[in-house]
């Protein structure tokens, strides 16, 4: 068992193989996909599985059990950790969609729940039956919102916490905790009060015990660095479990098409370069690494061994991989290892934003101004002499 998860999302892998997608290492020589993210630290892999994508167009019948056994195999050849996504649903499921399995339309209640419970305990049955359990199954993907709408949508958490609670015993009645940990997944890494909240009110309506936190956490949508620092930390006081982050990114390039623009490109506090790429795969890593009494258990890219393909969306700009398919510096960011860590480490050095000036206040001869921090989010009165860069992690004067 590794001490310190450093993974890639790989679902879209397939695909990406079967369209002509190649992949080369710095010197422009082919390599195998696992073979390349091997070589360069990778040792866990994780993948999404959905229902019967059969039944949606778009999904070109990817991730589903067949296509997740086939890629099983493989990771397990290569000896990585394997992480499975439950779903739940026949395409993708995230805060804004959670839809029923077209199977399920018209199941609710115990009926529903069964329907989870069943489909849980089958597919892991299956990836037993061909040596490739996983070691970690998520049940259901970046839930905060609910899972299978409308019957487990927030606020409805008795709902949502039964259906939680069959995928559970579904994986429990095929391996205990010994063999098989359970994860609950949510969005907003960085955002302590919603992950609290959804926490406390999940558990008070009898959310069963599960082995791992996951976050997913863009920093051009989920709040700075020092917000995803103390909100794992937070996390791991409240519920005393560990955490990992299995879903995080930034651009190599801005794109018309793709998902970072300048404005997203500020927020996140680092260029759209494959340069500033490697830093924030780098800053996650220590932030998680660094967790008190080492329990931040791994972070991992979502999709990365993916190329521009002219259509909108992930490919144009969020792989780090070039359009010939050769790898960037990102990858160099899976080389990091715990020992590494350093918990002091600065994250983000950045210029104070000085929004009014508060007239005629004067202390020691120095005006005080009315500032944003935006790196911890939170604004306050400093001084003109304190607006030095300041230091992301603590907050002290560089």
């Amino acid at each position: 068992m590794a001490d310190f998860y450093k993974g890639m999302d790989l679902s879209s892998l397939p695909q990406g193989i079967a369209e002509g997608m190649k992949v080369k290492d710095f010197d422009g020589t082919r390599i195998a996909p696992l073979a390349l993210a091997k070589k360069y630290g990778v040792n866990a892999v994780r993948l999404r599985i959905w229902n019967q994508p059969e039944n949606v167009p778009e999904a070109k019948g990817y991730c589903n059990l067949p296509h997740t056994v086939n890629m099983a195999k493989e990771i397990k050849r290569y000896e990585m950790h394997f992480m499975l996504d439950f779903h739940y649903s026949d395409f993708w499921a995230d805060p804004g969609n959670q839809t029923k399995p077209l199977a399920w339309k018209e199941l609710h209640g115990q009926a529903l729940e069964e329907a989870v419970y069943t489909y849980t305990r089958e597919v892991l049955l299956q990836l037993e039956k061909e040596d490739v359990l996983p070691d970690i199954v998520q049940i259901g993907n970046e839930i905060r919102s609910g899972m299978l709408f409308p019957d487990g949508a927030v606020p409805d958490y008795q709902t949502m916490a039964g259906l939680i609670n069959a995928g559970i015993h579904g994986a429990r009645s095929v391996a205990d905790k010994e063999r098989l940990k359970v994860m609950i997944h949510l969005d907003q890494g960085g955002r302590y009060q919603f992950l609290k909240d959804w926490f406390d009110q999940a558990l008070e309506q009898g959310l069963m015990d599960f082995d791992i936190i996951g976050l997913s956490y863009y920093p051009f949508w989920h709040g700075t660095f020092m917000d995803l620092k103390e909100t794992a930390q937070r996390l791991i006081q409240d519920f005393h479990k560990p955490i990992m982050v299995v879903e995080t990114a930034h651009a190599w390039r801005k794109s018309s098409m793709g998902f970072i623009d300048e404005e997203q490109e500020k927020i996140a506090g680092f260029p759209a370069t494959p340069e500033g790429q490697k830093q924030v795969v780098d800053i996650v890593m220590n932030i998680v690494a660094s967790l008190p009494e080492e329990m931040g258990q791994g972070v991992y890219y979502w999709e990365p061994l993916c190329v521009p393909d002219g259509q909108s969306g992930w490919n144009e700009s969020m792989g780090i991989l070039a359009e010939d398919g050769t790898v960037m510096e990102a990858v160099k960011s899976f080389l990091f290892t715990r020992e590494q860590a350093c918990p002091n480490k600065i994250a983000k050095i950045y210029q104070p934003k000085v929004i009014t000036c508060a007239d005629h206040y004067v202390a020691d001869e120095f005006p005080f101004y009315i500032i944003t921090d935006n790196f911890a989010g939170r604004s306050g009165r400093i001084s003109m002499q304190d607006t030095l860069p300041w230091c992301g992690y603590d907050r002290r004067r560089c």
